[in-house]
């Protein structure tokens, strides 16, 4: 069984774990862990992540489950040399640390073509957290 971390122990593992690791798009962005001032039980809803946010209450935001944030960084190729496997890897332990330490996990996706990622989920001493990168899609 894996110990849970407080959240301020859990929020520098964190920024270890993401440390020079890249959400590819249509660019390539790193990875921000912040504290969440968000005081509710479960995730915030859309409206309370643009309040939370402080975003003009008309901005796009669409949420995406988890999984399905990792589903396109976890595929694997016959092409993929160390490099890119040794990514993959980051990755693969990505998503293991953030689902066995957070819980109430979302992820929110704020904006369009230029787009805020938080991957937001709640700490064992019910803090919240967010791990905030940014996508480029034009198509």
């Amino acid at each position: 069984m894996t110990t849970r971390l407080a959240s301020n122990q859990l929020i520098e593992n964190l920024k270890k774990e993401v440390e020079g690791l890249l959400y590819t798009s249509e660019s390539d962005a790193p990875f921000d862990v912040t504290p969440l001032q968000w005081e509710g039980e479960h995730q915030p809803e859309k409206e309370d992540f643009i309040k939370l946010l402080s975003l003009h209450a008309d901005t796009p935001i669409q949420t995406q489950r988890l999984d399905t944030f990792f589903k396109p960084l976890l595929k694997s190729y016959d092409w993929f040399g160390e490099e890119e496997i040794a990514t993959l890897e980051r990755f693969q332990k990505l998503k293991s640390y953030v689902t066995t330490q957070l819980t109430h996990t979302q992820v929110y996706r704020v904006g369009e073509v230029e787009i805020q990622v938080y991957i937001v989920g709640e700490t064992v001493d019910n803090q919240w957290v967010a791990l905030k990168t940014e996508a480029t899609e034009t198509e």
